[in-house]
Parts: structure tokens; C-alpha cells; sequence
């Protein structure tokens, strides 16, 4: 033993030994818990920690994809894919909901390949081969609506059967005429044009109607090219009970290296807004629809970008800034 472990060795015996000797009680302190069995220390939430994450599985390898809301276990869950240049692609995805006959929205992303634009349109109609549900042809015949492309023709350019499947009617809501042709397209070309400037490396898209408010007892003012005024009844169907969207929606996350911003569209139905194919909307209306991602959510009940990191998510969903974004159209 050394001189000074002996010595610190004393000085402990008389401490304890005045200690001992009093008369009055001492307090008798909580034993101390040897360090190999402390409570472990939880550290805060990681940078990376995702709550509400989609799960991908064999069948549905893209449900991780950034576009994909959180899946809803009672609808129908099906991503459409294509070969292109050897690898598959998702071209985009939806979510079928059987009792109202139409998609609760579609997901896709724009990227230096999906954001060509290699092929025309189409326009090869035809049912869904993935869900047995499928509207036909004779759902959208004599109804007063045009057959509205939720993922628009002219999002999915770069190949021919990329484009043919924007045709499968569990793409198509029913839209009134002005409003298909002469509004909501500034909003399409809008989005297409920012996915086709060159500023971000991918645009995660997700589009749709908002089917927890359907446009109820509605009867248009203007007819559409089968001669007939749009009409809904009091749940809000059409007459071939195809669900009519009160409002359309886009969420939109663009990324560029490690940055990320959003902005969400909700935009009522309607045929007075005063614009048409061969007029249409300018871009600075659109703006006027702008909202935050949060405020979206509310407004459709569906959860976007669940599978950015949750701290990502918050940041990017709280807010938008108007100035980050190019208000122009290109395309």
C-alpha cells in the first residue's frame, strides 16, 4: 500500500469513527445503486426516428416512397410500374376506396427520367386491371362530367405504357368541364412546370379529391360535351354512383440535395369560375389556394410524406414560403 492511499485510509476510520459516537440519530441515506444496474438513459428522438412510417413488402415494394400518404388498411392499395431502361419504376400509385368508387388519391414523383417528355397522349381508356372493382367506360357515359385525370396525362410523358396507364379509370374523377379544362389545368401545368425546371433533383406529388366532402344535391350551369348539366345526388354520387369530390387537392415536396420544401392546393369544385379550355386560369390565382401541408391534412384527413424522417416531416409540413417557388407556366 503507498503512503498516500494509507494515510487517506486513516483520515476515512476517524471520520467514521465521530460519526458513530454521537448520541443523536443519524439520517440514514438511500443505498446508491452500483453503475451496472442504473435505469438506462434514454436518448432524445433521432434526426432519423419515423413514427408513422409505410411498411414495403414484396408485393407493394414502393409503399416507402416519399409520394405514398399512410396507407389505409380498408382501401385497396396498388402501385402501378413500369420497365423503363432496365430498371422498374413506380409510375404511380392509389388507393381504391370500394364504397365510394374512386381512388382517395394518387402518388408519383417527377425525376431526371419521369419528367421527360418522350410520348403523346394516348388516350387508351380503359378499366384497371389491379382492382376487379374498375369503373367502365359506361360509368362516365351521359353524367354531365369530363373524365378528370387525377395523375395527369401529361405527368407521365416519358413512356408510352407509363402514359396509357394515367387511362385506367380508377385514375379518373368526375369534373366538370370548365373546371377540368379551364382550371384545375393551370394547377397540373403549374406542377409540371416545376418538375421539368431543372431546380430540384425529384418532386414527390400526391393528388386526389377530397372524399370525406362529396359535392351533395349539386346541379351545374353549364353542360358538358354530352349535353347534360353535372348532377349529384344527396350522398354526393353521380348518376352512375361514381363519388364527386367537393375539392381537389395536391400535396407537393420538392427536394434538392438535402433540402426539402412543401406546399399543398385545395381547390373547390365548381363550374363559374369563368374559364375554359380555350381560356384558361391565370397562375397568379392559383397562389390564392396556396396552403400548408398541416392545413391540408386537416382539411383531407389523409397523413403526406409519412415516410420523410418525423422531424423532416414537421419542419416541412408547418409551413410554406410563397417566394420559394417559381409562379410561371411553361409547360
Amino acid at each position: 500500500m503507498t503512503p498516500l492511499k494509507s494515510l487517506l485510509l486513516s483520515l476515512c476510520l476517524l471520520t467514521l469513527l465521530a460519526a458513530c459516537g454521537g448520541d443523536e440519530p443519524t439520517e440514514t441515506l438511500p443505498p446508491v445503486t452500483p453503475p451496472d444496474e442504473e435505469e438506462p438513459i434514454i436518448p432524445p428522438g433521432d434526426d432519423e426516428d419515423n413514427a408513422n412510417a409505410n411498411e414495403a413488402d414484396e408485393a407493394h415494394p414502393f409503399a416507402t416512397d416519399l409520394s405514398i400518404p399512410h396507407l389505409d388498411a380498408e382501401n385497396q392499395y396498388v402501385e402501378h410500374i413500369v420497365s423503363f431502361r432496365e430498371q422498374e419504376i413506380l409510375n404511380y400509385a392509389l388507393e381504391w376506396v370500394e364504397d365510394k368508387r374512386h381512388a382517395a388519391w394518387v402518388a408519383f414523383s417527377f425525376d431526371s427520367e419521369t419528367c421527360q417528355k418522350n410520348v403523346n397522349r394516348t388516350n387508351t381508356w380503359m378499366p384497371d386491371p389491379f382492382i376487379s372493382s374498375s369503373p367502365q367506360e359506361s360509368d362516365h357515359k351521359s353524367d354531365g362530367f369530363d373524365k378528370g385525370h387525377l395523375c395527369a396525362s401529361e405527368d407521365r410523358v416519358y413512356n408510352r405504357t407509363a402514359n396509357e396507364q394515367t387511362f385506367y379509370y380508377t385514375n379518373i374523377s368526375p369534373q366538370m368541364t370548365s373546371f377540368n379544362g379551364g382550371y384545375w389545368v393551370t394547377f397540373e401545368k403549374l406542377l409540371q412546370t416545376w418538375a421539368r425546371s431543372g431546380a430540384y433533383e425529384h418532386v414527390y406529388v400526391t393528388k386526389g379529391g377530397t372524399l370525406n366532402h362529396l359535392l351533395t344535391n349539386f346541379t351545374g350551369t353549364q353542360k358538358a360535351a354530352d349535353g347534360r348539366l353535372p348532377q349529384t345526388d344527396a350522398d354526393g354520387l353521380t348518376n352512375h354512383g361514381l363519388a364527386c369530390p367537393a375539392y381537389y387537392f395536391m400535396a407537393i415536396l420538392a427536394k434538392q440535395g438535402e433540402n426539402y420544401q412543401a406546399i399543398g392546393f385545395l381547390v373547390e369544385h365548381r363550374d363559374d369560375y369563368g374559364y375554359s379550355n380555350d381560356h384558361q386560369a391565370p397562375v397568379e390565382l392559383i397562389q390564392a389556394h396556396a396552403i400548408n401541408i398541416d392545413e391540408l391534412e386537416v382539411q383531407t384527413g389523409l397523413d403526406f410524406f409519412c415516410n420523410l424522417p418525423d422531424k423532416t416531416e414537421a419542419q416541412v409540413e408547418a409551413t410554406y414560403e410563397e417566394s420559394a417557388w417559381e409562379w410561371k407556366v411553361t409547360e
